[in-house]
This record gives structure tokens, sequence and C-alpha cells, in this order.
């Protein structure tokens, strides 16, 4: 991946706000002071860290996959090492006392063909027309998060179902859609463009997952998506999204079935599409909005489900300020991996193996080392792997103390391969939430003798970060880049740059020092802000220019 570096106008915003901020006692070089004087970075050391990933990522953890008998292990030894930091727990209360442990609950769904069905029906002048669909061969949908049983509303028509992006109309204003399931066309009107990602697509992209997000969030059961009416030849969903139909019959794992996550989203084949419009007309106008009068659509979605368990494990450090104390800076990282695959064990030893090792050495510093003013927090998480099931949990039921709340989040995924003195990060300063965090991050991985590289914003929404960035909190990733033994059984302790690793630790432990320490919580940067110092800036200089200074 090519580095992207920052502009000078963010360098200097950067020098700028590292200039400003102070810490407790105000130190002249505000966090720039703070990242050089962070008191127990010397005792991160590479022969901790090494012993802390030998055991993590050996054959006898068989690759700790999510909800095994190995991650459980797993966490008991990352819950021991928090007892003997001297960390508080600060997960689940059990017997009146918390625990290191944050348990969430998963289920195992092994969707069935037979049983899974979609039909409309539709009644006008005393006659009823049935409609029937069967999976694969009527109709596909992706089963991940849906929870098994029948759903039946009336069928409301939202031609494009537009959801008000690029100053287009909101097709959801149109019309109703709480407790109702809803019908839109596949794609953008002829003439209204998609972004270059999905240009020309059909099916999973193509906006779909935009319509669900709004569909859901209005209260529609269902979306049943279906290609537009003027296209000359379209190949069937089930051709152009095969892996939904291979998921049928294979286990998959989400959060429990409360998950907001179940609204089906229902690709409609053509054949059953015609059938509806012979029935009510939608070619007429296909891109309008309107009520279907009398008609009803009925989804049955049948799966066999296994409830289990996992846990997330976390661990407090007070502050030592009684103001500032309830603030909280978290450092996170997945402790799972994919387990056995095909009888080979997928050790993970760079993911996340790497990261979940790093934390732990910071945690020894800071219990270690002098307590700053906001409150420190240490949060392992599960099912990472699984699409980011362990902390969207925790980040919707958190147990930290009763009044504390997060104000950073820190995590650490795959850093210990390649380049040995650079890392990425993100958010860049081209992204919508870069923060305050950014620049003190470039200064303490420069304290490290490294240098980072904004080329991760393509993981931004895929790592743990998420769920907190979702919510507002500000975050930083690092991340050392993606390497040949990706998610396969090469990826091996034997192979780690454990003195990569253990400097992005200590980088990382002297700007969680920082943030905890500094007057100021951290806080996004306004792009339009950054923008107009730019403006104010060149405004300022114009008359010199103009002067011929």
């Amino acid at each position: 991946m090519n580095p992207l570096h920052l502009t000078p106008a963010a360098l200097a915003l950067g020098a700028s706000l590292a200039a400003t901020a102070a810490s407790a006692d105000g130190p002249a070089g505000g966090l720039s002071a703070l990242v050089g004087s962070a008191p127990a970075a010397a005792s991160i050391t590479e022969r901790e860290l090494s012993g802390h990933l030998h055991f993590l990522a050996s054959d006898l953890m068989k690759g700790r996959d999510t909800a095994s008998p190995e991650i459980k292990i797993a966490s008991e030894y990352l819950a021991t090492r928090l007892r003997s930091f001297g960390a508080e727990p600060s997960g689940d209360v059990e017997q009146g006392e918390p625990t290191y442990f944050a348990h969430f609950p998963l289920e195992f769904i092994t969707p069935q063909v037979e049983g899974t069905s979609l039909s409309v029906r539709i009644e006008e002048d005393g006659a009823t027309r049935e409609i029937n669909g069967v999976f694969e061969k009527d109709f596909i949908l992706v089963p991940r998060g849906i929870a098994p049983g029948e759903i039946e509303a009336p069928l409301v028509y939202l031609g494009y179902g537009r959801t008000g992006e690029a100053d287009a109309p909101n097709d959801f204003d149109a019309v109703a859609v709480d407790g109702r399931i809803v019908l839109v066309l596949d794609g953008l009107p002829p003439g209204e463009e998609e972004d270059q990602e999905n240009r020309g697509r059909r099916g999973m992209g193509a906006n779909s997952f935009a319509k669900l997000q709004e569909a859901r969030q209005r209260g529609a059961l269902a979306l049943l998506i279906v290609h537009p009416f003027d296209l000359e030849e379209s190949q069937p969903y089930s051709q152009t999204n095969p892996f939904a139909v291979r998921m049928f019959g294979r286990r998959s794992m989400s959060l429990g079935s409360s998950s907001p996550e179940g609204t089906p989203m229902i690709f409609v084949e053509d054949h059953i599409r015609d059938a509806i419009d012979e029935a009510v007309g939608l070619s007429d106008d296909p891109a309008t909005p309107r009520e279907l009068s009398g008609a009803t659509a009925h989804f049955s979605f049948a799966a066999e489900v296994e409830r289990v368990k996992d846990r997330n494990v976390i661990g407090l450090f007070p502050g030592s300020d009684e103001e500032l104390r309830k603030e909280v800076v978290i450092y996170s990282a997945h402790y799972d991996h994919v387990g056995v695959m095909n009888d080979e064990i997928h050790n993970g030893s760079d993911d996340n193996a790497s990261g979940t090792s790093a934390l732990l050495e910071i945690a020894d510093a800071f219990g270690s080392g002098p307590r700053p003013r906001r409150s420190v927090a240490f949060l392992w998480v599960s099912g990472e792997e699984k699409g980011l099931l362990g902390s969207r949990w925790w980040s919707e039921h958190m147990t930290l103390p009763e009044g504390y709340e997060l104000v950073a989040d820190i995590n650490m995924d795959m850093v210990s391969r390649n380049d040995p003195n650079r890392v990425s990060i993100t958010p860049s300063p081209d992204h919508p939430d870069y923060s305050t965090i950014i620049p003190v991050a470039v200064d303490a991985l420069a304290a490290e003798g490294m240098e980072p590289d904004y080329d991760a914003d393509q993981f931004y929404a895929r790592t743990d970060s998420f769920n907190f960035a979702r919510m507002g909190i500000p975050i930083i990733f690092f991340f050392s880049g993606l390497h040949e033994d990706y998610h396969r059984p090469g990826d091996d302790v034997e192979k780690a740059d454990i003195g990569k690793a253990s400097r992005i630790a200590r980088a990382a432990y002297r700007l969680g020092w920082a943030l905890a320490q500094s007057d100021d919580r951290p806080a996004r940067i306004s792009k339009d802000a950054e923008d107009t110092e730019e403006d104010e800036d060149q405004a300022d200089a114009s008359p010199a220019e103009d002067s011929g200074a």
C-alpha cells in the first residue's frame, strides 16, 4: 500500500494542538512534553512481550477461535495478568463483586433451505392472487444476523429507495414504512450518479446497504430488492452473489437475536418481480413511491440455532485526579483468531496475539508506574473475526463504574510484521473522524524512531475501534499492514518482529499517558475548521503578495 503523508496545513494544525494543550502541571511543551516524559515507557520490553506472544500463539491455543475452550484459557491468562498488574476488575458483577470478564451472547446459526420462503398476496375486488417463492430459485438473502421465524406485513413500494444522499430526494419520506415490508428497485434512477465503487453493480453493493439501514431505522420489518424494469439484461441474483447461496447449510455466528441488525434484505428474481408488477402495475411509473393497496408479504426463515456465551476481558486503573477520574482512555485489542481450518491450526501470531501482547505490556507499565489524571482501561474483545461482535456488544453494554465515560480508544491489531520503522494509523488527516489524538500519536511514534503511514482508512470500519467511533468517541488504530500469512496457517510467532511490536507498544503507552494526563480531553477536528484555517492563512498572505513582497 502506498503511504499518504500529512499536508503542511495538517502538520501545522498538529503542531498548534500540541503546543496549546497542557499537562497537569502545565509544562511548556504541552502534549509533546507529556509524550516525551511518559514515566514507565522503558518497562515495556521485548523479552516480556515475547513471552506473552509465544504462549498466546502456541499450538496449545489452537488458534483461539471465538467461544472455544482455548479462547477461555486465553481470557483466564489475560485476567490473571491484569490482577498481577494491580488493575481493578471492571466486568460483570457476580455475587456483588465486579469481575474481569464481560460476557456477551452468541448464536451459531445454520440456515436451512427447507422452510425458508417468500410469498406476496394481493387482494383486489374480492379476488386474491398469491405469488410464492423458494430460496435460490426465486430469491436469495444473506442470513447472517437474522433470527429464525416468520414475518407478515403490508407491502409498500418505494421506487429506487433513495436515502437522500447527494441532494437526491429521500424516497422513505414518501410512504410510512414502520411495521411494513418494503419493496425497492436496485441501484439508482437513470441519470443519477452512483459512487465509483458501486457504479454498475447490482446486489450486495449498489447502495443496497444504505437502503437497508434507512429501512431499519424507520422500523421496516424487511427489505425486498428487485432489478430495475429498464435493464436490458440482468443476471440472476443467485449468480451475481453466490456466497449468499453458499451460506445456507453452513454454520455462522452472530450476536444474540435481540440484535438490531436482524432486518432481512432479500433479493428477488425477475420472474417474481414481473408477477408482482402484473398484479399492481409497478413498471408504469417505476420511480414513484406508493402504497400497494391490498398487498401483503410473508417471509419465513428457517435455521438451526445454538446459543452460547463468550467473554471480553477488562481491567481499570483509576485516575489520580478526582475531577478527571471519571474520564477514561481505553486500550483495545481482539484476542480471538480463526481457530482450526481444514485440519490446520491458524495460530494468529500477528492477528492478533501481537496486539493482545502489546496491551499486556502497556497495562504492566501503567500498573508499575505513576497513575495519570484520567483513568485508563484495558479491553480485550473476542468475536472480532466473526464481525466485531465482542466490541459491538461491549460498546452498547459498557461495564465501567457508574458515571465513568470513554474519551478515547487506542486500538491495536496486527502490529508485528512488515517495515520495522513504519506503522499505519487511521483516521488520517483526510478522514472525517480525524482528531487531536493523531498529532500526539505522531509525536509518540517519533519518540520510538518510527514514522506513520496514513494508508489504513480502508480498514477504519473493519476493526474494533469502529464500534467506539460510531458512538462519537475519538479513536486511533495502530496496524502494521497485511501480509501473505494473513488468516493462513503461516501466521506463526517465528515470523514476528517482536522489536517492532515492542516499539509500537511503547509509542501507544506514551500516547495514552499524554491523553490521560492532559487538561483537555481528545476531540475530533472538523475538516471544515481545517479548511477555514487554511483559507485564513491564505487571506493573511494576500496583502504581501499584492505588494510584491
